[in-house]
């Protein structure tokens, strides 16, 4: 096993450990220091108690063996935030449930609660009882979290 997939397999302990879901992983060099930076996620949102934990379980690990990521390192974890686009089929079906705001490749923006989501369309349920709309994933140019006040 390379140091990659023990990187990987230690971040999803950690996610495990924690009750979150990986959304998203990026590495980079700053400088001298390499820099990972998770974005997690669950159903209820992320408490800074949930990336505190991640955090921790993984640094603990990644101490265990230094030789996985040589040298300095900064380990930043946090939630995706509100205004991250959605792009997976994953980052779809994490937000069931939840209000998006779609916009198409007509250019016109359609909001409503994400009923259903697969690879190839998008089922929303629109407000004021309207009945759905299927939207092809293939029509989608950006689509984010709508917070509902």
């Amino acid at each position: 096993m390379d140091n990659r997939e023990k990187l990987d397999s230690l971040i999803a302990e950690a996610c495990n450990a924690a009750g979150v879901s990986l959304v998203e992983l990026d590495m980079f060099r700053a400088g001298k220091r390499k820099t990972i930076r998770l974005f997690i996620d669950k159903p209820e949102g992320v408490s800074i108690d949930d990336c505190s934990n991640v955090s921790r379980h993984l640094s603990d690990a990644l101490d265990l063996d230094p030789e996985i990521i040589e040298g300095a390192y900064t380990l930043e974890v946090s939630s995706p935030g509100l205004d991250r686009p959605l792009k997976s089929v994953a980052d779809f079906i994490r937000n069931k449930g939840r209000f998006i705001r779609v916009t198409r490749s007509t250019g016109k923006p359609i909001t409503g609660k994400l009923v259903e989501a697969d690879e190839q369309n998008l089922t929303l349920a629109l407000k004021g009882n309207a009945g759905n709309v299927v939207v092809p994933r293939a029509e989608v140019l950006v689509a984010k979290v709508d917070v509902q006040i």
